[in-house]
């Protein structure tokens, strides 16, 4: 009999640290908020930036290549076709 109450006597402690572990979890959590909701204007900015100079690396490679130079409509079926085989991926991958 006296086993079983020890046992359940710890089994109460370690209950009660768990509970309290998460109390205090819950109470910390409700405190701290992540860093993008801390200071959206500047990480707005900095994505803003990175996708400006990704855009503008793509243009100059391009440019390089002579891509730029054909005729506006080729580029744009291709823009076209791009996003559609993008879709169609999307599609097979979300099941």
């Amino acid at each position: 009999m006296n086993g079983e109450n020890e046992k359940k006597i710890s089994m109460d402690i370690l209950k009660h640290l768990e509970d309290l572990s998460s109390g205090i979890n819950r109470m910390m959590s409700a405190r701290t908020r992540n860093a993008f909701r801390r200071y959206p204007v500047t990480f707005g900015l900095l994505i803003l930036v990175g996708v400006i100079a990704v855009n503008e690396g793509i243009k100059g490679l391009f440019r390089q290549f002579g891509l730029l130079d054909i005729n506006p409509w080729y580029l744009l079926i291709a823009g076209i076709i791009i996003l559609i085989i993008t879709g169609k991926l999307y599609q097979k991958l979300d099941k």
